[in-house]
């Protein structure tokens, strides 16, 4: 079949044969859409335009039965996968001329583009370590079936969520009357480039030197769940758009010119750079209204009163502004009137406040805290209270509405920077400079030198952040010689977890996260660890809030406060994990987490567990027969990184002898299924080892290598080489394969 990738994006693409592709992961996915073994789609087709951008069209297999659908999404569909090193995870774009528009979970593109498929609800960065081609067209796959039924669509989520693709937030008033029309004065709290802006009343005295603009908020008449599916690029288009939804907007603009046009403070809000606010009343199917959606669209460069000069409904003569009647539209000057879409935040109510509490002992030592939401917040500031007063605070993000159900920040810190308010309120304390608040990111070379700075003179870093990446960064990149303890809250927040560096920075370059992962899949009490229990959602279907309450925050803080203190000179590297009961009784578990043992082959490191090694090491015994199983760990693809974590015992129905054996299945799928379960996929198969007999050497056989090529060939659809372990009298031989290349080397015992 052709395929049509008009409306991807503004290039023409040509055809490429899938060894041409330069992206590892289109590459990979190529191939198993390649593979007669696979059911799960086929490959049509390999693409690249004059830039960068790659595409991957394959054709997706739907398990459909017999079932009535209720959505016309069919057995068979083509999509088309693409990317480019400006987006993380590839975006899905069905490519049938008929395939539903009107689907909830496809993201709003601009006219004459195509939508892609929201296919997850966490930001791509929350996934991308964990992203593989398989992964994506399972999740694809997904979509289609439940869109076909159409039960993709929860009922806890709005019915159409207010997406777009927006880098700036409109915060809503938490007293927004979504019913009526009005004006607002709008603007950010602060200077930083994407500031969230927020409503006032628009006689507020604001007294501020950032732009401000003029919000209009309209009303319209109720429309069909989903209809919207287009984003407007300028005042022309949202009037179409909202035409399509027969909804008048240009007789909506039209009421906002019926009032006193001689009023100073009227022809004021006019003349100001337009915010405008709609909201329509949505109907379900069955024709009631069962919920409203609210959008905005910014135009810095235009006027209420130019759209209206436009629209042939206003004029400005001399400074007096006037109405007009049958004027005709000016299409050309609407088409330049540039439109921004805004993402739309409800904003702070009385159900999501939290009252904060907890206390910890703090050293007064020069500290560095990455990452200052719900826990680092409230950590932070318990410290503080205690005398630790010397921070310095590493953030990037703004507070939010949601935030303050478990954030330290005062309400009125809505839109302001997160380091700053709680440098404030440390500082405020003590009323002097105590605290520094470095508003920057962590990770890469983009890293500011004033936060590399204030990592290499900490005696300690703390990272808040819950993020794998920013941890991995701080474990492997960073310049400095404070160990790291980072800090987080299991998903469903019935547990912290702390993972602790050692004094000299032993455990560092993720050992003591592999450790962590290892624990939860090795104690059955931790099975269900990184379940989640629910969230709550506070604007579109991505932005996700976690259902923990401030109480049980406020108590997991003062948790984490009080072990910073009684850390500060830990030998060890360690793994500590709090459970919390329902009824607030608190378990401890400690583990020392002893040095793996590390080899460089090639472009891959592989780091084994001591505990693999000694296993493995029993299950040789006398070495009288030959024996193996399966390996099991995790990785980290950007340092190309390998963790053995567990060598499983032989399956139950191997066959061995003295020159030879031959690994059963046995059990094997259910132990991989279940650690990736509880570890949620962070520990998975990475490959095989066996040993060899009594009086033998480590050296691979022929069979060796053929099973170190099957388990290659296997990986490399998770952008991994094969790895093999072989024991013998000359210690552990560990090889990698990776595109035909072999390199071994031998860890002695």
């Amino acid at each position: 079949m052709a395929a049509d990738l008009d409306g991807i994006t503004g290039a023409t693409f040509q055809d490429v044969a899938a060894d041409a592709l330069t992206d590892d992961g289109l590459k990979a996915l190529a191939d198993l859409a390649s593979r007669d073994g696979y059911e799960g789609c086929t490959l049509v087709s390999c693409h690249r335009d004059d830039g960068e951008t790659e595409v991957v069209v394959v054709e997706v297999y739907v398990e459909l039965g017999q079932a009535a659908r209720v959505n016309d999404v069919r057995e068979r569909e083509a999509v088309a996968v693409v990317t480019d090193p400006e987006r993380a995870i590839p975006s899905v774009y069905p490519l049938r001329a008929e395939f539903p528009q009107h689907l909830p979970h496809m993201n709003l593109n601009y006219r004459g583009r195509r939508r892609s498929l929201c296919l997850f609800d966490a930001r791509a960065e929350d996934i991308v370590h964990l992203y593989n081609p398989a992964m994506l067209i399972e999740r694809v796959r997904w979509w289609m079936q439940k869109s076909a039924f159409g039960e993709l669509h929860g009922v806890d989520q709005p019915l159409d969520p207010a997406l777009a693709p927006s880098f700036w937030s409109l915060v809503l008033p938490p007293d927004f009357d979504a019913t009526t029309n009005t004006f607002y004065a709008a603007l950010p709290r602060t200077n930083h480039l994407i500031s969230p802006i927020l409503l006032w009343p628009w006689d507020s005295e604001l007294g501020t030197d950032v732009q401000q603009y003029a919000c209009s908020h309209i009303v319209t008449q109720p429309t069909a769940h989903g209809a919207m599916i287009d984003l407007p690029a300028n005042v022309a288009e949202l009037l179409e758009i909202y035409a399509e939804l027969d909804v008048d907007l240009t007789g909506e603009i039209r009421k906002l010119f019926d009032g006193d046009l001689t009023d100073p403070k009227l022809r004021t809000r006019m003349q100001r750079s337009l915010l405008l606010l709609i909201t329509t009343p949505l109907t379900g199917a069955d024709g009631t209204v069962g919920a409203k959606t609210t959008r905005a669209f910014l135009s810095p460069d235009t006027s209420l009163l130019d759209v209206g000069k436009a629209l042939g409904i206003a004029s400005d003569e001399g400074g007096a502004i006037g109405r007009l009647v049958a004027v005709p539209t000016d299409e050309d000057a609407l088409k330049a009137q540039r439109l921004l879409p805004l993402n739309v935040v409800d904003g702070f109510t009385p159900e999501m406040a939290r009252t904060t509490s907890g206390r910890s002992d703090a050293p007064n030592r020069k500290l560095v805290a990455i990452g200052v939401g719900a826990l680092g917040s409230q950590s932070v500031l318990n410290l503080a209270r205690m005398g630790q007063s010397k921070w310095g605070l590493i953030d990037q993000d703004f507070v939010a509405p949601h935030n303050l159900a478990r954030h330290a920040a005062p309400g009125h810190a809505i839109g302001c920077s997160k380091s700053e308010v709680l440098a404030q309120e440390i500082n405020g304390l003590f009323q002097k400079e105590e605290a520094i608040a470095l508003h920057a990111g962590i990770g890469g070379d983009d890293t500011p030198d004033d936060v590399r700075a204030a990592l290499s003179e900490a005696e300690r870093v703390i990272d808040f952040t819950a993020s794998v990446q920013a941890a991995r960064w701080l474990g492997h990149d960073a310049d400095m010689q404070a160990p790291v303890s980072s800090y987080f809250v299991n998903p469903s927040g019935t547990a912290l977890v702390a993972l602790h560096e050692g004094a000299q920075r032993q455990g560092r370059e993720g050992v003591v996260e592999m450790a962590y992962y290892a624990a939860l899949s090795e104690t059955e009490a931790l099975t269900d660890h990184l379940a989640t229990s629910g969230q709550v959602r506070i604007g579109s279907c991505r932005d996700v809030s976690v259902t923990i309450p401030q109480s049980r925050m406020a108590l997991i803080a003062g948790l984490a406060a009080a072990d910073i203190q009684t850390t500060h000179t830990q030998p060890d590297a360690q793994v500590t994990i709090w459970s919390i009961e329902a009824d607030g009784n608190v378990s401890v578990d400690r583990r020392t987490v002893d040095p793996f043992r590390d080899v460089t082959l090639g472009e891959w490191t592989v780091m084994v567990a001591p505990r693999v090694i000694a296993e493995i090491e029993i299950a040789r015994g006398d070495g009288a027969v030959e024996t193996g199983g399966i390996l099991l760990g995790g990785f980290d693809l950007d340092r190309r990184t390998l963790y053995v974590t567990a060598a499983l015992p032989c399956p139950s129905d191997s066959k061995a002898g003295r020159s030879y054996f031959d690994r059963g299945a046995r059990g094997v799928q259910d132990a991989i299924a279940d650690v990736e379960r509880t570890t949620m996929r962070h520990i998975t198969y990475i490959g095989e080892w066996h040993t060899h007999p009594a009086g033998s050497t480590s050296a691979p056989s022929s069979l060796d290598r053929t099973l170190l090529n099957w388990v290659a060939d296997l990986r490399q659809l998770f952008l991994m080489p094969g790895l093999l372990l072989i024991l013998g009298d000359d210690g552990l031989r560990v090889i990698v394969e990776k595109a035909g290349l072999v390199e071994e080397s031998i860890l002695t015992i």
